[in-house]
């Protein structure tokens, strides 16, 4: 008998071949586990990042994407917020406070561990100053 899994499902409206090409060449520890193609095209991928689960399928007639579902990227420093950030802008949108889409409207939220640090501090004046500078940032910036 199998576990019960759960995994997030994800409804590309088309190019769904090139958004795993692209998701595959950006985080360091993608697994494709399968797919399906119907003539030639690629309908169903199951896939992890960083070991979170995925199932996505391309067909259209789905709902957009819109910010009320984004895939939430913890890093380590600067230079991985950078280059995730990057990646995922460069045909895509800047948003606010770390949240970015990309160029097929998945919303993603690229924030280093050191951001929730500064936020958590126990200083109650340093974490109402890492929330305010946060809320005034695209990427966000931890190294000055």
């Amino acid at each position: 008998m199998k576990s019960t899994q759960i995994r997030s499902f994800i409804w590309f409206q088309k190019d769904l071949e090139e958004a795993v090409k692209f998701y595959q060449s950006i985080f360091k520890d993608f697994k494709l586990h399968s797919v399906n193609k119907m003539n030639e095209n690629l309908i169903i991928a199951e896939f992890a990042i960083h070991g979170q689960e995925f199932v996505a399928m391309d067909s259209p007639g789905g709902a957009e994407f819109n910010n009320s579902f984004s895939i939430s990227v913890q890093v380590d420093g600067q230079a991985e917020v950078d280059r995730l950030w990057d990646a995922i802008t460069k045909e895509g949108e800047e948003i606010a406070c770390g949240w970015a889409k990309d160029k097929w409207g998945l919303h993603w939220q690229i924030v280093p561990f050191q951001m929730h640090d500064w936020m958590g501090h126990s200083d109650p004046e340093v974490a109402q100053y890492a929330f305010q500078a946060m809320m005034g940032m695209k990427k966000i910036i931890i190294d000055q």
